[in-house]
């Protein structure tokens, strides 16, 4: 009997990654469980510019006193802590008053990939420009709440 001998690598290049176009699959959840795509770069580099605008002590985390400062900022004066309160409800998963770049960009994927809602990456990049200019937080339809508890409908 003859056997036929194939390397199959660990891990695909990072080039190879990118190119695959599959969502990438998470091995201890069994072969129908897919993680989101990733937002693309165009997106990435406003979300992490309103995140930055927003870390005003640069530590990598929006504290809740931070994003009410920024909104208040805006055009939106005393209403900054609604908006302030509005976003920390959809995106603070954990409800500790404290926004890690991590649940940031998760976020945006969940809302990127919303099966509520059809964004185009045009549609999330131009809110979150006019959020940047001041305007007020938006309630994505994303199965997430602005008004309730940690965000969790």
């Amino acid at each position: 009997s003859s056997s036929i001998a194939f390397r199959v690598p660990n891990s695909l290049s990072p080039a190879a990654e990118a190119a695959d176009s599959r969502p990438p699959v998470d091995p201890s959840m069994g072969a129908c469980n897919t993680k989101m795509p990733a937002i693309s770069p165009a997106l990435l580099v406003v979300v992490k510019e309103l995140f930055n605008a927003m870390d005003e002590d640069k530590d990598g985390k929006v504290m809740l006193p931070e994003a009410e400062k920024f909104w208040a900022g805006g055009k939106l004066g005393k209403f900054g802590k609604m908006s302030a309160r509005a976003m920390f409800n959809e995106v603070d998963d954990d409800a500790n008053k404290s926004i890690s770049y991590k649940e940031w960009v998760d976020f945006w994927t969940n809302v990127k990939n919303s099966p509520e809602h059809s964004y185009s990456d045009e549609d999330i990049i131009e809110e979150v420009q006019a959020m940047l200019k001041g305007e007020a937080w938006r309630d994505w339809d994303d199965g997430k709440s602005t008004t309730k508890g940690n965000g969790k409908e």
